[in-house]
């Protein structure tokens, strides 16, 4: 056996053990049995027999993709489109696309590999106003609707009551709360909170009437304003407190006044301090001297101005410091008591656009706290004003697409003065350390990178997000240097980044998730050594043990409990499957067998592609420090 085969091996056996469950597909965009193929430039083979061929015969380069489609089982292939590099594969159905876009990519003829995609037209409604809503067009709504509908997020209204009884509302609210009586009867007597509450959940897709921006979305009817829409500072601040009890997760308050109230600033952060997302209209008084509007001027909440069709700001819109966002406001048709329908205009109308966007984020990402579901409101808004955070639209204009596809992402709010990640610097060509190895003080780096006082290192980007998903401190320990660039094992030049652990390499050449790799580094550090792996003894197959064919050694109790436990995360279903498991650790290279790992300290351990385990009895299996040991090895430590 060749040391050379050893990563290929490596690959078919994940593909092999990445077969795909008809449960996995239908829940994936990903066509079975097709792969998207970029090759490199100037090859231009032909395919013959399931396999690439070139003038002159097979290159080196392909006869290894040709194994890879052999083990994938690969068939046809034809170019996407006359003079691209690019081809549509066949593939066997058995067979994850997504494990099967993963192996291709780490090989050199293979510029990218990724599953070929479904793609439907936009979910559209069949409500019979649907074509007169033009904010929900303004704020993207029907792509936001592709990704989540909205569930069952409960969203308060703070208002004059809902009329649960409206067709476009029937089923969706809630057993509510009135101020004035202290009894659940919510009843609308003036048809304000009724408009509000069918633009963030009106019943949608049920051809007839508007639809609302939170399908799935739940209205929970405080009534703290009369029959004039006049209330006050003690009716607003119970009904807050009420909601916040009460099963509240969002909190819309399409109401304000000019004078600030200590009762009133008590019972929002009373709110926010259970978690709950607290939104307010930024008031309708701009020509009247626009004063500051409480509560939407608490920090605590989020602030919403008014935009017209063309995304200026409206005349009577409030501006000012404490504005977050800016949504359509202007001829928003929506649910009027008594089972009609109107187009209102206001701030109060703005405010439950947010609302309903709020909705489908939170649906997204329920693991969210408060502040972060308002942190990717802001941050994926358009930007109309001035460049950056302005007065009249704060962060911008509302995004409900965006919105989405920053909370699939999302892992920090980037808002609080970011700063950009250092350019990786290379590595001394004299063979010194390099210089991201030195530890950097807390105050340089910006908010969206973690900073880890334990070793002076921060973590950022799509290292940080890498190291989230897929174990962070028990896999990979702490950053012990900051990203600069090295040469990786093909030679080429590579950001890089140290881990007590691990070394990450980024691959922009790959598509996410396959642009961060992980090093070979157990083989790493005994070629450094001058230990060949191949000379250790073998164990074989060993009864209750699993054993690897490729290098004829197993793993065993208590090893083989916790590579089954540990793995990176392909699929997102709970638990760790063995592709799983064998893409994090790699394949046994030796057997278990006593090191000494410090001065006088002998232990039981096994080496991996890319670990060593450790025995410190008891059960007790713990991942050698092999990123520090990786430096010490190269003099830089």
């Amino acid at each position: 056996m060749k040391h050379t085969t050893l990563a290929l091996i490596t690959l078919l056996i994940v593909l092999s053990a990445l077969a795909q469950s008809p449960a996995a597909a239908a829940a994936s965009s990903a066509i079975p049995g097709e792969l998207l193929v970029r090759l490199r430039p100037g090859l231009q083979p032909t395919l013959r027999g399931g396999a690439f061929q070139v003038a002159g015969g097979p290159s080196a380069d392909l006869t290894l993709l040709n194994r890879e489609l052999a083990a994938i089982g690969g068939g046809d292939a034809a170019l996407i489109s006359p003079g691209s590099d690019t081809y549509r594969l066949t593939i066997s159905s058995d067979v994850s696309p997504v494990a099967a876009a993963a192996a291709l990519s780490h090989l050199s003829a293979v510029v990218y590999a990724e599953p070929n995609h479904r793609l439907v037209a936009q979910r559209t409604p069949n409500d019979s106003v649907i074509d007169q809503q033009w904010g929900l067009s303004n704020v993207q709504a029907f792509e936001a609707w592709d990704i989540t509908t909205g569930g069952e997020i409960v969203i308060a209204v703070v208002d004059t009551g809902v009329d649960a009884g409206h067709p476009d509302l029937r089923g969706k609210v809630l057993p509510g709360y009135n101020a004035f009586t202290g009894g659940s009867d919510a009843s609308d007597d003036n048809g304000h909170g009724t408009a509000v509450s069918g633009l963030i959940a009106a019943n949608t897709n049920n051809g007839k009437g508007v639809a609302g921006l939170c399908w799935g979305c739940k209205i929970l009817p405080i009534k703290v304003l009369n029959s004039r829409g006049g209330g006050d500072d003690a009716s607003v601040a119970a009904g807050i407190r009420w909601a916040a009890d009460n099963g509240a997760r969002i909190l819309n308050m399409s109401l304000g006044g000019s004078d600030e109230s200590q009762t009133l600033r008590d019972a929002v952060d009373y709110a926010a301090g259970k978690g709950v997302l607290l939104i307010a209209a930024s008031g309708n008084e701009h020509e009247a001297g626009n004063p500051v509007s409480y509560p939407a001027a608490y920090d605590t909440v989020v602030a919403v101005s008014a935009t017209g069709n063309t995304d200026v700001i409206t005349g009577f819109s409030n501006t000012g410091s404490y504005v977050d966002l800016a949504a359509p406001g202007v001829g928003l048709w929506t649910t009027l008591p008594g089972g009609g329908y109107g187009p209102p205009n206001g701030t109060s109308f703005s405010s439950p656009y947010v609302a309903g966007v709020a909705g489908l984020v939170f649906t997204l990402r329920p693991d969210l706290p408060s502040q972060d579901i308002a942190c990717i409101l802001k941050a994926s808004a358009d930007d109309k004003g001035d460049p950056g955070r302005d007065d009249a639209y704060g962060w911008g204009r509302l995004n409900a697409l965006k919105a989405l596809q920053l909370a699939q992402t999302y892992t920090g709010c980037p808002l609080n003065a970011p700063s950009p990640a250092p350019a990786p610097s290379p590595a001394p060509s004299d063979g010194s350390a390099p210089s991201a190895l030195a530890p950097i003080p807390a105050d340089s780096v910006g908010a969206d990178r973690a900073y880890f006082p334990e070793t002076g290192h921060s973590l950022g980007g799509e290292f940080r997000r890498y190291w989230q998903r897929h174990g962070g401190l028990a896999i990979f320990g702490y950053p012990t240097s900051e990203e600069f660039s090295e040469a990786g094992a093909d030679g080429q030049s590579y950001m890089v980044q140290y881990f007590e652990r691990h070394r990450f390499e980024f691959h922009p050449e790959n598509p996410a998730p396959y642009n961060v790799l992980l090093s070979r580094i157990g083989d790493d550090i005994l070629k450094i050594q001058g230990r060949d792996w191949f000379a250790f003894p073998k164990t074989g197959p060993q009864p209750g043990c699993l054993a690897f064919e490729q290098t004829d050694q197993s793993i065993c109790e208590p090893f083989l409990s916790y590579w089954r436990s540990n793995g990176l995360e392909f699929d997102g279903r709970a638990g760790k499957s063995y592709a799983e498991s064998l893409a994090l650790f790699g394949q046994p290279i030796s057997p278990p067998q006593t090191e000494e790992v410090g001065p006088g300290i002998f232990i039981t351990v096994q080496w991996f592609e890319r670990a060593r385990f450790e025995d410190h009895g008891s059960g007790k299996v713990l991942l050698g420090l092999l990123g520090n040991e990786l430096l010490r090895a190269r003099g830089w430590r």
